[in-house]
């Protein structure tokens, strides 16, 4: 049944498509490797699919300051937000992806965040996503900005 109604979540969220969110992290601990996972409510299906990987994770663990526990805002965005970048929301872009669509549907998406530090060295930070956030946005996104929640 919890199968069924997680499914349900998704049409919804196809359909319902919404451009602000907020979404929680929480690490556990696997001996002394953390992992990261997003605390979907009524998941139906292995709690191993909400493991954050390959740079989320990374995020995870940028956002959260040592805590084992995060909530940040998310605005997903088809174009480029100029309200977004002035609300200091970390910008990720969507990189060019190859392939079929249902390739490009089931192999997640990467999002690259490019941006000089106070050293004036380029740092680029990359975060993949997998097919989960369909989901939780309904799509993968072109853009991507992220902050800690308040």
């Amino acid at each position: 049944m919890l199968k069924i109604y997680t499914i349900l979540i998704l049409l919804f969220n196809v359909i319902f498509r919404r451009k602000h969110y907020t979404l929680t992290f929480v690490a556990e601990y696997d001996g002394p490797i953390k992992r990261w996972y997003y605390k979907f409510k009524h998941w139906g299906f292995e709690h191993k699919n909400l493991e954050m990987v390959a740079g989320a994770d990374a995020m995870c663990e940028y956002y959260a300051e040592g805590k084992d526990e995060v909530t940040v805002d998310i605005i997903a965005s088809k174009n480029i937000d100029v309200n977004a970048a002035s609300d200091n929301y970390d910008f990720f872009e969507g990189l060019k992806q190859e392939g079929s669509f249902k390739d490009k549907l089931l192999l997640g998406r990467t999002y690259q965040n490019v941006k000089t530090n106070k050293e004036g060295k380029l740092v680029i930070r990359t975060l993949w996503i997998c097919p989960v956030t369909l989901f939780v946005l309904g799509r993968y996104p072109n853009c991507l900005y992220i902050k800690k929640h308040k």
